[in-house]
C-alpha cells in the first residue's frame, strides 16, 4: 500500500495573527496545529512530516507543549508517525518538549546539527528519511555541504528534512545551495523557514517549501496549507496542497476613475470586495476570515479628497455578511489628480510645471535636472539610513545601487502626484 506524507512546517505554536482578528476563535497556531491531526486521523495520513520552527522562539514551552503532547498522543493511537527536525525558532525547546517520552511514533532528527537517516516501513513500501537540525539560533554554513550520510540505499526513495534559507548564501539561518542536491541521493526535499509556499525544483530531486500552514499576517497573502505527499511502489506521486489557513491576507486594488462623492466610493469598494470574496471562496472553500489592503487607484480632479474619504474605511471594520467576515485592514491612497495634459503643463515654469516635468521624465525614464536634484538627496539619507548601526543585522537585504535609484522614482513620482493634485485642486477653488 501506498504512503501518504502529510508535510509543514512553520507553524510558530504560540504565535498569534498580527491582525486584530487574532482574538476570535480558532485562529491561534495551537488550533492550526490541532486541524493538522484531526485532517490527518480523518485522511489516514501514515506520517507528518515538519520541517521546524514548530514553536515561536517568544512564546515557547509552556504554550507549545500542552498542544503538541495531545496532538502526539492522538497520531500514536491510530498509528500516524511524526518526523520532524528543528529550526532557528526552537532548536533547543524541540528536543526538551520531546523528553518527557512515551512517543515513540515521535522521532527527532538531526539532532546538534548531525545529519540523520531513519527507515519507515509500511507492507513492502520503504522510505528513508534524512534530517538536519539546528544545533544554535543562527548557522551560517550550507547543511547540504556538510551532509554526511553514507548508507541511503538508493534503490528506495528518500526525503529529506531540512529548515533553511535557500538562495541566500549570507544568510544567519542555514544558508542553502539547492545546486547541491542535485548531486544528493535524495529524491524530494521538504523545506522550512519561508512561510510562503513554493515549489523551487519541479523534477527529481522535487524541493519546496510548503508554507506555514496558516497566514499570519499581511505579508503572507495568498493560500497556506500543507503539502500532501504519496509514495507508491517507490515512486513519490505529484503533491497536492491542503488549504488549511481559515484566514487569508489578500491585497486588493480598486479604480476610483468616476467616482463623485464618497458614498459612491464606499459602493464601489463594497462591490469590489464582494467580488473578490467570493472568487476566494471558489479557491479555498471555508475560509473564516479575510483581510484585506486596499490601494484605490484612478484619476480623481480632487485626489485630495480621496484620502479624506478613505479614513473612514479602514481599521479592521467587519464588513461580513455570511459566514465569512471580511475586513479592511488599511486603506492607501495612489489616485493620480485628473491633469488634462502633462506635457501642457510641463512648459509651465510654476511649481506644477516642475512636477509634470519630474512625473514625465520618470515615466520616460529621461533625465531631469530637478529629479536628478531629488533623487541624489534621496540616495544620500536612504545610505546614511542604511548604514546606522540599528540595521545592520538586515545587510543581506540592502539593496543594490540601481535598486535604491529606482525606490527614489517611485516615492518621487508618488509625492510629485499627490503635490500636484492638491495645487490643481487650488488652483480650482
Amino acid at each position: 500500500m501506498a504512503i501518504k506524507i502529510l508535510a509543514t512546517g512553520d507553524l510558530h505554536i504560540g504565535k498569534k495573527i498580527s491582525s486584530s482578528v487574532y482574538d476570535t476563535g480558532g485562529l491561534s497556531a495551537k488550533d492550526t496545529w490541532k486541524r493538522i491531526v484531526d485532517w490527518s486521523i480523518d485522511n489516514d495520513v501514515d506520517i507528518i512530516a515538519l520541517t521546524g520552527d514548530i514553536v515561536d522562539r517568544d512564546n515557547r514551552y509552556f504554550e507549545a507543549f500542552g498542544p503538541l503532547q495531545s496532538g502526539f498522543k492522538k497520531l500514536k493511537e491510530k498509528g500516524i508517525q511524526v518526523y520532524m527536525v528543528a529550526g532557528n525558532h526552537d532548536f533547543d525547546v524541540l528536543p526538551e518538549l520531546l523528553k518527557p517520552g512515551g512517543f515513540e511514533n515521535v522521532h527527532f532528527i538531526g539532532d546538534r546539527g548531525q545529519w540523520q537517516l531513519l527507515t519507515y516501513f509500511k507492507d513492502q513500501e520503504i522510505l528513508q528519511i534524512a534530517g538536519w537540525s539546528f544545533p544554535t539560533q543562527y548557522h551560517r554554513q550550507d547543511p547540504l555541504s556538510q551532509f554526511t550520510l553514507s548508507d541511503i540505499d538508493q534503490n528506495f526513495p528518500c526525503i529529506g528534512l531540512l529548515h533553511g534559507d535557500a538562495y541566500a548564501k549570507d544568510s544567519a539561518y542555514a544558508p542553502i545551495d539547492i545546486s547541491l542536491c542535485n548531486g544528493l541521493p535524495v529524491n524530494l526535499w521538504i523545506l522550512g523557514h519561508i512561510h510562503k509556499p513554493g515549489t523551487l525544483k519541479a523534477v527529481v530531486p522535487y524541493i519546496c517549501y510548503p508554507g506555514s500552514p496558516m497566514a499570519f499576517g499581511p505579508k503572507e497573502p495568498g493560500i497556506h496549507g500543507p503539502i500532501v505527499f504519496m509514495v507508491d511502489k517507490g515512486i513519490i506521486l505529484t503533491p497536492e496542497t491542503v488549504l488549511f489557513s481559515p484566514v487569508r491576507f489578500e491585497n486588493l486594488e480598486i479604480d476610483v476613475t468616476g467616482s463623485d462623492n464618497e458614498d459612491e466610493l464606499r459602493r464601489r469598494l463594497m462591490a469590489e470586495i464582494d467580488n473578490e470574496v467570493l472568487e476566494l471562496n471558489k479557491q479555498t472553500p471555508g475560509i473564516s476570515h479575510i483581510v484585506f489592503d486596499v490601494t484605490l487607484t484612478g484619476t480623481y480632479p480632487r485626489s485630495n479628497e480621496i484620502g479624506r474619504w478613505s479614513r473612514g474605511l479602514s481599521g479592521a471594520e467587519d464588513y461580513g455578511t455570511n459566514e465569512t467576515r471580511i475586513y479592511v485592514r488599511r486603506v492607501s491612497v495612489t489616485v493620480k489628480p485628473e491633469v488634462t495634459d502633462l506635457e501642457e503643463l510641463s512648459r509651465q515654469s510654476s511649481p506644477a510645471g516642475i512636477l509634470a516635468s519630474a512625473i514625465l521624465a520618470i515615466d520616460a525614464d529621461r533625465e531631469n535636472e530637478f529629479l536628478t536634484q531629488m533623487i541624489a538627496e534621496w540616495e544620500k539619507k536612504f545610505i546614511y539610513m542604511r548604514n546606522r548601526p540599528t540595521y545592520q543585522p538586515l545587510k543581506r537585504f540592502q539593496e543594490s545601487e540601481e535598486s535604491i535609484r529606482e525606490t527614489a522614482k517611485k516615492f518621487i513620482r508618488k509625492e510629485a502626484i499627490r503635490l500636484l493634485g492638491e495645487l490643481t485642486q487650488q488652483q480650482q477653488q
